[in-house]
């Protein structure tokens, strides 16, 4: 497992290929989505790259991945007596390797087992047909950044729409009921500048003033249970758990973290994008939000005609009702008029957004109209 100069291939592992030398490489912990890379000891270090030192003491010499020509994983396969192993581990005279094959009476009577694994050592003389197998890194890292990109890592945001251009916005409105818009280098000459910062490219508009206001969110199912994103972490997307089971966040150990009222606790995973489904991404309109009356009557109403839309479509379910979405809407509502009891209107906007987006999905439907806009349905 030694190429001619002398590099000794991983038996597993990655390899990567900085200005035509070859390096033991690994993701760099907390620099996504750069590489690390590890020089044999006693090697040259690689040229031009400043060192890092990893929580194990190991030093590893981070570099972007569009500087790379290759970078692989590494797994190395053997046959002995004409059965398939994966190899593991080695020695001078030995190759240790997990059973491939499905001979289960050659591997009961050949092999060692642990769990579900048949595994073996074997004499190097032995051992018949080592490949070396490697499969890309380098196209799918890319190929990730840019879907990251193009959706702005699954963040929520705000926009405002002034003379038909578009502006990152507040998510509310201030006290005196206008909302900051964030213009860069343009200066609308009909919109106040933000007095607390005149020259930081901000801008005040009342409500009517704008063409639109709204926000954009995603939201993703992992192991069937609902989320929020709220971003990515190293590549991963991170979700805020939105449904009503206790038993859910403490199976699959959701991370507890305070809620950004700095009261109440909310969990969150964060996962690899290949084990969600169901990303959406969904847009609210801030305005009609705006217009509704948040009172106990306007949730009634906005869960009344999600309710009575998920019924017409529990009818057409063979297995019947879908008790999960029933549950979560239903914790939304009553979070909603826990929220207008105790007078917070942050948190009853936001939980009346999240209803609104739900109420989305109905948009064709004739009563969504009127629910929207915050005026009783017929």
């Amino acid at each position: 497992m030694t190429k001619p100069a002398g590099f000794r291939f991983p038996v597993r592992g990655e390899v990567a290929v900085f200005r035509g030398e070859l390096y033991r490489a690994r993701g760099a912990a907390g620099l996504w989505p750069c590489v690390e890379l590890l020089p044999e000891p006693g090697s040259p270090t690689p040229e031009g790259l400043a060192p890092r030192e990893a929580a194990n003491g190991s030093v590893g010499y981070p570099v972007a991945p569009e500087r790379l020509e290759a970078w692989d994983a590494v797994t190395w396969t053997f046959r002995w007596h004409g059965e398939l192993f994966k190899c593991t581990a080695t020695t001078p005279t030995t190759l240790s390797g997990n059973y491939l094959g499905t001979d289960e009476h050659f591997a009961k009577e050949h092999l060692k087992r642990l769990a579900i694994t048949y595994y073996g050592a074997f004499p190097r003389d032995e051992v018949t047909e080592l490949e070396q197998h490697r499969e890309d890194r380098l196209q799918p890292r890319h190929a990730l950044v840019r879907r990251l990109d193009e959706a702005d890592h699954f963040r929520p945001k705000t926009y405002a729409v002034h003379r038909g251009r578009t502006y990152p916005a507040a998510a509310e409105a201030d006290a005196s009921g206008l909302i900051t818009l964030t213009t860069g280098d343009d200066r609308p000459e009909d919109l106040i500048a933000d007095p607390q910062n005149p020259s930081g490219g901000r801008f005040l508009a009342a409500p009517e003033q704008l063409d639109a206001w709204y926000r954009t969110h995603w939201t993703f199912r992992w192991k069937g249970g609902p989320f929020d994103a709220v971003g990515t972490v190293d590549g991963r997307i991170k979700g805020v758990y939105t449904g009503g089971s206790w038993g859910f966040a403490d199976n699959f150990q959701l991370d507890p973290e305070t809620g950004p009222d700095g009261v109440h606790t909310q969990y969150t995973a964060t996962v690899g994008l290949k084990g969600v489904t169901d990303l959406e991404q969904h847009r609210t309109d801030l305005m009609a939000v705006a217009g509704a009356p948040l009172d106990l009557q306007t949730g009634v109403r906005v869960y009344q005609f999600i309710r009575a839309r998920q019924a017409e479509g529990d009818k057409q379910r063979p297995e019947g009702y879908d008790v999960q979405s029933w549950r979560e809407v239903h914790d939304l509502s009553q979070n909603y008029a826990n929220a207008v009891q105790a007078g917070d209107t942050d948190e009853a906007g936001r939980l009346l957004g999240v209803l609104m987006v739900k109420a989305d999905q109905w948009k064709s439907h004739p009563h969504h109209a009127v629910v929207s806009a915050g005026v009783p349905s017929p």
